[in-house]
């Protein structure tokens, strides 16, 4: 009965396993990453969310290189949009910049658009389920002491990588430090619904995760978004 027991356990890991992937290059690197966040003019941000659907997102849904753009709308605040910008290189990023469709898009938009700013950084973990949908969104942003970022980046590491793996409701799980300031980093964490973020966040291995991290932390600020709708990138 344990022989059993023992190969089904490895059956199930496997099985989680299998449904997860790390993105990376077709060279097997990490890829360009960076963070964009939009603000509107007042009220504005469902037309720009609409430019977007319509001039850029069949066009963006060509370019091999772009991998993903994950974004969701501030719950305290409609105005503002942040996005996870993926993309295959450098070179990847230029194409979409400088696309025809991008020009409309970021044309038609300057009048209802209050800010923007675009925060390069590394990508340290980027996990995500095989395919599939996300509809709750998380993000923190973590300053942690100099001496303390190697090994708060190993634990946060293995955690994103298990909780994307093991967890059902968690449909991706991102962290990245800043290249200007490795010890700030940002992360993402895509939930499936509502149900699958509560799950997470009182689950014991989270609860597991935060006493080994706790201490490490200087400063932490969570932000909370809109029920939204994040296809997850099938490209890599």
């Amino acid at each position: 009965m344990r022989k059993i027991l023992a190969i089904l356990g490895v059956i199930l890991m496997l099985t989680a396993t299998a449904n997860a992937k790390s993105i990376r290059t077709p060279e097997g690197n990490m890829p360009r990453v960076q963070w964009a966040v939009v603000e509107s003019a007042e009220g504005k941000m469902p037309q720009i969310l609409e430019m977007g659907t319509r001039i850029l997102a069949p066009t963006t849904a060509k370019e091999s290189g772009t991998y993903a753009l994950y974004g969701a709308i501030e719950k305290d605040n409609p105005n503002v949009l942040r996005l996870l910008e993926i993309y295959e290189s450098d070179e990847a990023y230029r194409i979409h910049s400088t696309s025809e469709a991008f020009q409309k898009y970021r044309a038609e938009r300057l009048p209802i658009l209050s800010g923007l700013k675009i925060l390069p950084v590394n990508a340290i973990v980027l996990e995500q389920k095989n395919h599939g949908v996300g509809t709750i969104v998380q993000t923190n942003h973590f300053e942690i002491a100099p001496a303390n970022l190697a090994e708060f980046q190993e634990i946060i590491s293995v955690e994103a990588i298990r909780a994307v793996g093991d967890e059902w409701g968690v449909a991706g799980a991102f962290v990245t430090a800043e290249q200007s300031r490795p010890n700030i980093l940002h992360t993402m964490i895509i939930f499936v619904d509502a149900a699958s973020y509560r799950k997470y966040f009182s689950s014991a291995a989270y609860k597991n995760f935060r006493r080994q991290v706790d201490s490490l932390i200087k400063i932490e600020d969570k932000v909370e978004y809109s029920p939204t709708k994040i296809v997850l990138t099938e490209k890599i």
